[in-house]
């Protein structure tokens, strides 16, 4: 059965594509713990710079999924163009 045109388009599309970054929150989840550590033991300052450190962790963490949403927004709509 021949492809058509369309799924020809969108596989050709798919090749020259970037690679989808993994799913970062467990490495998110694992630095949040270590910092959560270190605030345990340490100092006033140590304790401000780990909860400075978390809260970039989670900016970074919804950027992620940011960025994730908008590239399945935009690849569904490019399929439906195709």
């Amino acid at each position: 059965m021949r492809k058509s045109a369309k799924c020809v388009k969108i596989d050709n599309a798919k090749l020259s594509a970037p690679k989808v970054p993994g799913f970062t929150c467990p490495s998110i989840d694992y630095v949040q713990e270590l910092l959560e550590q270190i605030s345990d033991r340490g100092d006033t300052w140590a304790k401000t710079q780990s909860n400075i450190a978390k809260d970039v962790l989670e900016y970074i963490r919804e950027s992620n999924n940011e960025l994730r949403s908008s590239s399945k927004y935009w690849y569904d709509k490019y399929k439906d163009a195709a």
